[in-house]
């Protein structure tokens, strides 16, 4: 891989500060204060997509090549180093899943304009559906911009013991493009294992309550959040405060509160729906993990990456199109295959080279907090018909979850459609009005 396209007009104004306070303690928060004005952008090229996952956990903004333009050839994936004879089975692993990948997404012969649908594939298959099969070794590129004190937790991630390796290319294109100055105050090798431990016995309990067959789970929220967002709305525009407010709203409090959020949205100040938040577990393919942190507009946590590889027992999304096809017993097998290279690689290597032999198709848990201002805007692009299936699918069943809590609060968090025109333009799927019948009230 390499970095390109490196720039930061800014960057080299803090050396000379940094040379003259090189005798002083720089600790984190000073260094993050320093450099949170810096703009920095670059374009990581060659990457894996295990790389590209963990570099989006860190919410940067980033634009990141689509996997309908991966190109099936050994220029187009990259493997750690193996010994010899693993080496060979990885390799055959990984075309295998390109193979399988080309023929379940091979379009009919013929012409047609733009980007292909359902109907111009031979099989149904669409290639977003196909690339479930892929592995995250599979290459990609990814453009990034930054503000500089995410430098700090960039160099965590490189630097972590349990992706050392996965990022020795990474490590060395970006030490030709900081200056020496700043690279010396930066995060060197570290291992926070003991504290990830401490954190997941945390976890584990929302963890356990999330599986294949409840992939979308209630986890908390507050207990009226239209009071919440109403009592809020009212702290802005009263002189009372919000305790005289609820005295004086009495028994009616709960109704008054909505009038108020109602009245509120509708003239669309809608950061007043940020009162109300609540707390999701979430299990769904690594596809949809992506697409999840790609917004970057939640709070998520995510369980061990490393649990994908040693739970042998937790399915595989596989897409329903590929599932009423004759290629699904192949690609469980395939998918079975990777399961037990991986676990091997697990066992005589270690974590950060196995970890590029997980699949697009399995499997991660994650607890997501988020407020209803952003599920509002999430879910309705979500929602849509021109969305992801999974996501989808997962998108509706936290809707009506949240409906439940509060039907005011996610009235919007619909496609356009739904009340107006669609904004996808000439993209438009032409579904409008089942989208109406499946949403709309009365």
């Amino acid at each position: 891989m390499r970095i390109t396209n490196f720039e930061s007009p800014e960057l080299h104004s803090i050396v000379p500060w940094l040379e003259e306070n090189e005798n002083k303690i720089i600790n984190e928060n000073i260094l993050k204060e320093i450099l949170k004005t810096v703009n920095i952008a670059f374009v990581a090229e060659g990457i894996n997509r295990i790389q590209s996952t963990l570099l989006c956990e860190l919410k940067d903004s980033y634009v990141q090549q689509s996997q309908r333009y991966v190109t099936m050839d050994e220029s187009s994936y990259e493997i750690p180093l193996l010994n010899g004879i693993d080496s060979i089975k990885a390799k055959e692993l990984i075309e295998k899943a390109f193979i399988l990948y080309g023929k379940m997404s091979e379009l009919k012969e013929g012409k047609f304009k733009g980007r292909p649908k359902a109907e111009n594939y031979k099989y149904g298959i669409p290639i977003e559906d196909a690339r479930y099969i892929l592995p995250l070794a599979t290459k990609t590129n990814m453009s990034i911009a930054m503000t500089g004190d995410k430098l700090y937790n960039l160099f965590l991630l490189i630097n972590d013991r349990k992706y050392f390796s996965l990022f020795d290319n990474f490590r060395e294109e970006m030490a030709n493009h900081l200056p020496e100055a700043l690279i010396k105050q930066l995060p060197t090798f570290h291992d926070n294992t003991k504290e990830t431990e401490i954190i997941e016995q945390f976890y584990n309990k929302y963890m356990e309550k999330t599986d294949e067959e409840n992939n979308m789970v209630y986890i908390n929220g507050f207990e009226n959040p239209d009071l919440k967002v109403g009592l809020g709305a009212v702290t802005s525009t009263s002189p009372d405060t919000p305790s005289q407010t609820l005295i004086k709203w009495k028994d009616d409090a709960d109704e008054k509160a909505k009038g108020v959020v109602q009245r509120v949205l509708g003239y669309g100040h809608d950061s007043v729906a940020e009162q109300a938040r609540t707390t999701f577990g979430m299990m769904c393919s690594m596809v949809t993990y992506h697409q999840q942190i790609r917004h970057r507009l939640s709070e998520n946590h995510r369980e061990g990456i490393l649990n994908i590889i040693t739970d042998i027992k937790r399915d595989v999304v596989v897409p329903p199109n590929i599932k009423k096809s004759e290629f699904y017993e192949e690609f469980l097998n395939l998918a079975n295959e990777f399961k037990d290279f991986r676990l091997y690689i697990l066992n005589e290597y270690g974590g950060d080279k196995a970890l590029p032999f997980i699949l697009n198709c399995d499997q991660i848990k994650l607890i997501i907090s988020t407020n209803a201002r952003i599920d509002s805007e999430m879910l309705a692009d979500r929602i849509c018909f021109n969305a992801q299936w999974e996501i989808r699918d997962l998108s509706i069943k936290k809707l009506k979850i949240l409906r439940g809590l509060s039907d005011i609060l996610y009235e919007t968090a619909l496609p356009a459609c739904v009340k107006g025109e669609c904004k996808e333009g000439k993209l438009c799927c032409g579904r409008q009005q089942e989208m109406r019948k499946m949403f709309s009230k009365g």
